[in-house]
């Protein structure tokens, strides 16, 4: 008998530690790490959950010093808090997400970014060989392989990013996540452009490799038209569904670029990298024109992207009765892409149309499930709160609500 009750106690005890790693079978807490250029006696996370305010401080321990700085580190619970930042000598640092997917910030002699824990400075390679004395524009950074594809009778380039440790002989397979506006939402070294003007994402990626063992490649497509300008951004973001809601000078091409990206750069990507070539670990997002762009490659394609991150997207191109039509035509299931939804507020972003738009797909049968929205009531459209905010993007491509 007594053995019995031993046997009971132990199943229960068992069963106490499975359910207290959560759903996903990972402990509750997330390590997390903050790299700075000073050494700092103290520095505390605040985390915060955005929606409640709730609040919690916590001590960090350094754990490491090197020629880049002091590295320190603590624990946090993603599923209590969301958003987290740095304080430290009476300052504190820009508030950014808070999930698994995050390794850490760095604060840099470039500025508060993204950050790899174990890395050396990561920045540093970004910046010495892109710009010459006279600010003339000098590409030649080895970490993305440049590749020059044919689009609508122009060139447009492809910057390819893959992990330091990417072995294109091996038969490990990686995601792929496909960034449109991607000339900025990487760091190329243009001429009066910085890394604060960068989403960083590939470094951003590579953070959540180190956190999560998740390994994806970074497909950066330049949007920004062609040499001549004559096609612009705002031509090549812009879909063509019909008559805009506002006189605007577009002609249109989002659906050519769609078209291109699914017959063209994937094929090329699919067939050149160790990639996964599945919906699931295939992936597209951008901001402003590039959410509204990603919004619709994903729901054109549903076949090829499991995910899309739509950041304050310009839906107000668009009128309520112009996208009714065009969704009522779209077959909304289990199937359909989870969405990662940004947007801060109305008067400083797109907030105001994007709730629409969420309020929309919900009415019209998109399954609760699989999309996610982001409201930050004090964001605005800029660099910053869409680098802050990301890695939001990133766990929904990994973990699509589970």
């Amino acid at each position: 008998m007594k053995r019995l009750t031993a046997i009971m106690l132990m199943a229960v005890i068992v069963i106490l530690l499975l359910a207290s790693c959560g759903k996903n079978g990972y402990n509750d807490l997330h390590t997390l790490f903050f790299k700075d250029i000073e050494k700092r006696k103290e520095v505390v996370a605040v985390f915060e959950k955005h929606e409640s305010k709730a609040a919690t401080e916590v001590k960090m321990k350094s754990v490491g010093e090197d020629r880049y700085g002091c590295t320190y580190s603590c624990e946090g619970d993603p599923s209590a808090y969301d958003t987290v930042h740095f304080s430290y000598d009476g300052f504190h640092t820009t508030k950014v997400a808070f999930n698994r997917c995050v390794s850490g910030w760095y604060n840099s002699k470039h500025g508060f970014l993204p950050y790899t824990e174990g890395s050396d400075d990561p920045y540093e390679s970004r910046v010495l060989n892109s710009v010459d004395s006279d600010d003339t524009f000098i590409y030649n950074n080895e970490m993305y392989d440049d590749v020059t594809l044919t689009f609508n009778g122009y060139d447009k380039v492809l910057h390819i990013w893959t992990p330091d440790d990417y072995d294109p002989s091996s038969d490990e397979k990686y995601a792929t996540v496909y960034l449109l506006d991607g000339q900025v939402m990487i760091y190329l070294g243009f001429p009066g452009e910085t890394l604060l003007k960068s989403e960083n994402a590939d470094v951003q990626v590579q953070s959540m490799t180190a956190a999560t063992g998740y390994q994806a490649i970074v497909v950066a497509v330049d949007t920004f038209g062609d040499a001549k300008q004559d096609y612009t951004r705002m031509d090549e973001l812009v879909p063509d569904l019909g008559e805009l809601a506002f006189e605007e000078e577009t002609k249109k091409c989002g659906t050519l670029l769609s078209d291109f990206i699914a017959d063209t750069a994937i094929p090329y990507v699919q067939q050149h990298y160790n990639v996964y070539t599945d919906a699931l670990h295939t992936s597209v997002v951008g901001k402003s024109l590039g959410g509204l762009e990603a919004f619709y490659i994903a729901l054109e394609h549903p076949e090829l992207f499991g995910t899309a991150g739509v950041m304050s997207p310009s839906f107000m191109l668009y009128t309520d009765e112009s996208w009714r039509s065009y969704l009522s035509k779209k077959s909304f299931d289990k199937q359909a892409p989870f969405l990662y939804f940004y947007s801060g507020n109305e008067e400083a972003d797109n907030g105001d149309v994007t709730d629409e738009m969420v309020a929309r797909i919900k009415e019209m049968g998109y399954p609760e499930d699989r999309f996610v929205y982001r409201r930050e009531e004090i964001g605005g459209h800029e660099t910053s709160f869409w680098r802050g905010i990301f890695s939001e993007f990133l766990n929904a491509m990994v973990y699509q609500g589970r």
